[in-house]
């Protein structure tokens, strides 16, 4: 099975940690979505999206891809990375998927070290900063390699 993994990572490299994870686990290709002109996905039968969480939303890059993309019977997944570590941001994507006829195959989130001064002028978040310092670790390295192996199971 050809995969291929999408990610956005701006900040301190906390969701290409995870696609790399992906990658390793499952021999897929990995591109970051910087480095994307033109994507063929018509050779993939499983595709990943993945960013980390910006202002409370996934990077608007890669709704941008994947409003251009003909997903209609893709296998797909979504992933991210944040300071709480909460799958509920990947849900606004996984209903964009579906909407373009993409077979949803899952959803991962995991905790991404920040800092708040660098996000947000929101107290609140020093304690969700702290909580979240050494994250990804290996025990989110564990749970996204569960994850993919889970994902490439389902789908042969």
């Amino acid at each position: 099975m050809k995969t291929l993994i999408i990610y956005c990572s701006e900040y301190k490299s906390n969701t290409k940690k995870i696609a790399r994870i992906f990658a390793e686990k499952i021999d897929s290709d990995l591109i970051s979505i910087k480095d994307i002109d033109d994507v063929d996905i018509d050779n993939y039968n499983l595709i990943g999206f993945g960013s980390g969480v910006y202002r409370e939303k996934l990077s608007p890059k890669l709704f941008r891809l994947v409003d251009k993309l003909n997903l209609r019977g893709k296998n797909v997944f979504v992933f991210s990375t944040s300071g709480i570590g909460m799958g509920f941001y990947n849900n606004k994507l996984i209903k964009i998927l579906i909407s373009k006829g993409a077979i949803n195959r899952g959803s991962f989130a995991c905790k991404g070290s920040f800092l708040r001064r660098e996000s947000t002028n929101n107290k609140i978040f020093d304690i969700i900063g702290r909580l979240s310092q050494g994250h990804p670790n290996d025990k989110d390295f564990e749970k996204a390699e569960r994850f993919i192996e889970k994902i490439v199971d389902s789908i042969h």
